[in-house]
């Protein structure tokens, strides 16, 4: 609950000599045992932090260097020796950029008796305070904006998550070969830099690596290297260049080599590599696909760049597009000097103001020029000894950014202040990157939500075993093997001695999300190990026990498709797998499709940017238009802070031809997001049976979260409801006809799922 206060325009530090608590004991006391100061003093740090960056509105505020700021308040936080010291503490941190904030302690009060310093009869004033259009300093740009009223502010124009450029090669010179890909890179700003390699079977993915452990973060030129193999069997090489977030990205020098059998490496020719032509960006597809058709970088701005290439003349330079924002986000404001109390613990209570009196574009009651100075933006290296007090900043800042801006608060029931405590906890005690991770893992894992995970520079590459798994009739069953030593139908009973199913257990916890969704991250994650390593197994097989020891891969290894992407079967059925099928693939056959008796769609995965489908099944317009929902927020507290919700839907046409035989939709937890959009269409109009099981349960556009480590945390920015308004968040879309596999059914290599599906369409009389 939040009430307007009458606020003085100055931070007041109030010792109180003799103050006392009710009881007559002294208010000042030692904060804790030794053990827990420090997660004590870092609470109450973090607590104070995210509403003040977020939410109170000083110019000096607005041009502190926030990131830089966390990992210098922790440091300086971590070791007060007790209530006094951490008051003070705070007030020596906060008061050049917020001196409108005030601490108290315990059986004091806030001052009443300090007045404004100007009325609000004056003409000349204007007030200033946050408005946030969800999470507006997401470094992904999907929609989320923040600003504060009166301010102009630059922000990331919508578009692409991702810049990419790529090329292609035809893989069969190279099959069963070894493949590198080296460039050089630079960076600015908090960017970071990566190339990304592929290697395609048809229209599958055999080899894929983007640097994501290891992006370049360096404002000198750095090289970069992808060392990856030809299948045998491979139909297409394809490279490029990545960049996610913020800041600038510099290539140059970008070489494809191959290595022949004298263990040499053989350039392989592409174009512009070296970006010295004027017309260099020509060369290279903008964007990626499955089809390798163009799809632009919208949001983001390329361009040949003069100015310190790496080599030669030029380099290609690609940054995030920009603009400046003058106009208002929306006319909820918050009543002049609103302010908020916040109980940081151990004692302390802060007042923010939430609104300030402007005059000739100051905020009044402090300079801005008294700001921290925006630093050079140096990433923690992580490559080395681990920065713990960086990792707390790290923790600190994801917490708070869920905490006020997570829509999904009002649909869990989660004690996110002590998630608070248990993560300083544990970001004490990393010592590596991996530990961090798993710590930020954890946070967010508390948090349910299918969208969030971490990412960071210098974590360890995994390697996998070399067989995919699915849970069946509560068996850990492999589904496809690349080791002649492990076959389909083996029944996994332990790895490196451990129960199984006490690993997934475990690998499940550090998953945030639903049930469902839980269980697909966790059986990728079983039985990863560091490259090269082995793995020794017990698995059953044919009634009898077998151990094993088989080598890690590379790469996952994940069951094939069994159909083409569009099939039609003896019986002019047809299957379309929407994960592959292309909507140019899909509007070739539509005629086909009509004609069909019956359809099977398969959205076990995650669609082909082909929804526009649903159209040819639609028998009236799509007129939900509020599903979808961005946070309009002025307070901090995500749950009880949003004061409305910009709504939207895709408000599909009717299309012509109607698909009018029977259509069944196959689906399961591993569609989540934008499949389930589509399922919500499909459920909502009843456009057809709905085959399968569950599906993930989380869905809206996601944002992005960049930490003073560099390490990034992505979490759903954006509400969405089933189409009726109705809870999805972790429920998903529910099957109308379940099907599951068996383990008769994946010894025999058979699709049960499809087969169910296939059944209905097919049967008329189907009840």
């Amino acid at each position: 609950m939040f009430t307007p206060w009458i606020m003085p325009f100055m931070f007041i530090l109030i010792v109180g000599a003799g103050a006392a608590c009710q009881n007559g004991a002294s208010a000042i006391s030692p904060i804790a045992s030794a053990s827990t100061s420090r997660i004590v003093n870092l609470h109450a740090f973090a607590r104070l932090y995210g509403v003040v960056r977020w939410f109170h509105p000083s110019d000096a505020a607005s041009s502190t260097d926030w990131d830089q700021f966390a990992v210098d308040g922790a440091r300086q936080i971590i070791n007060a020796s007790n209530t006094r010291a951490l008051r003070a503490g705070l007030v020596d941190l906060f008061a050049p950029i917020a001196p409108t904030v005030r601490v108290v302690i315990a059986g004091e009060h806030f001052p009443k008796d300090s007045p404004r310093p100007l009325p609000n009869s004056d003409s000349s004033l204007d007030v200033v305070y946050w408005q946030h259009k969800g999470y507006g300093d997401s470094t992904v740009a999907s929609g989320y904006i923040s600003k504060r009223r009166h301010r102009e502010r630059e922000v990331a124009v919508e578009g692409a998550p991702f810049a990419m450029y790529s090329q292609s090669i035809d893989a069969k010179p190279y099959q069963g070969l070894n493949i590198r890909l080296r460039g050089k890179l630079r960076t600015a700003n908090h960017a970071q830099g990566r190339l990304w390699l592929r290697v395609d079977r048809g229209d599958s993915r055999v080899f894929y690596e983007s640097m994501a452990r290891r992006p370049v973060m360096s404002k000198t030129w750095r090289d970069a290297e992808i060392i990856g193999s030809v299948d045998a069997t491979a139909t297409r090489i394809v490279i490029g260049t990545l960049m996610a977030g913020s800041g600038t990205t510099w290539y140059d020098d970008i070489e494809l080599a191959v290595q022949a059998e004298d263990g040499n490496w053989r350039v392989i020719k592409i174009q512009d590599g070296e970006f010295e032509n004027l017309d260099a960006l020509k060369s290279w597809h903008s964007g990626t696909s499955k089809s390798n058709t163009d799809q632009p970088n919208d949001g983001w701005t390329a361009i040949v760049d003069h100015s310190e290439p790496a080599s030669g003349a030029s380099s290609l330079r690609v940054q995030r597009a920009t603009t400046v924002l003058s106009h208002e986000l929306f006319d909820a404001n918050p009543v002049p000097d609103e302010t908020v109390d916040i109980d940081l613990g151990s004692g302390l209570r802060a007042r923010v103001p939430l609104a300030l009196y402007s005059k000739a574009g100051h905020t009044l009651g402090d300079e801005g020029a008294a700001g921290r100075p925006i630093q050079a933006a140096v990433p923690v290296d992580l490559s080395g000894d681990f920065d713990i007090v960086a990792g707390v900043a790290d923790v600190i800042i994801v917490w708070n950014v869920l905490e006020h801006f997570w829509p999904y608060w009002n649909v869990v029931s989660v004690d996110w202040i002590s998630e608070l405590d248990k993560a300083l906890a544990d970001a004490l005690d990393d010592h590596s990157v991996d530990e961090h991770v798993t710590t930020l893992q954890r946070l967010s894992a508390a948090a349910p939500d299918d969208h969030a995970s971490t990412s960071c520079p210098g974590t360890t590459k995994y390697a996998f075993p070399p067989f995919a798994t699915d849970l069946v009739e509560n068996q850990v069953v492999v589904t496809a093997s690349a080791d002649p030593a492990i076959e389909r139908g083996d029944v996994i009973i332990s790895i490196d001695g451990r129960p199984v199913l006490e690993l997934l257990s475990m690998e499940e916890a550090l998953v945030s999300g639903s049930p469902q969704w839980r269980q697909v991250v966790g059986l990728g994650r079983l039985g990863r190990g560091r490259t090269g390593s082995t793995l020794a197994l017990r698995v059953r097989r044919g009634g009898a026990d077998h151990d094993l020891a088989v080598s890690r891969l590379e790469q996952n290894v994940s069951e094939q498709p069994s159909h083409p992407a569009i099939k039609r079967f003896d019986d002019g059925v047809y299957y379309v797998d929407l994960e592959r099928a292309s909507m140019a693939s899909i509007s070739a056959s539509i005629e086909r499709l009509v004609a069909a008796p019956g359809v099977v769609f398969d959205m076990r995965v995650s669609p082909n940017s082909n929804h526009e489908l649903l159209s040819h099944l639609l028998s009236r317009l799509d007129n939900a238009d509020a599903w979808m929902a961005i946070p309009l927020m002025i307070r901090p507290d995500s749950a009880s802070s949003p004061i409305s919700w910009e709504t939207s839907g895709w408000k599909l046409p009717v299309l012509q031809p109607h698909i009018s035989g029977r259509v069944a939709f196959l689906t399961g937890p591993n569609a989540r997001s934008y499949a389930e959009s589509v399922m919500g269409l499909v459920e909502h109009y009843r456009l057809g049976e709905i085959v399968g099981s569950a599906t993930a349960g989380t869905n809206g556009d996601i944002a992005q979260i960049s930490e003073p480590t560099g390490c990034t945390t992505i979490f759903t920015g954006r509400r969405v409801t089933k189409l009726d308004g109705s809870r999805h968040h972790l429920i998903g879309i529910q099957p109308t006809i379940r099907a599951s596999r068996t383990l008769a059914g994946v010894l025999a290599g058979r699709d049960e799922v499809l087969e169910r599906a296939l059944a209905y369409v097919r049967d008329s009389n189907w009840p």
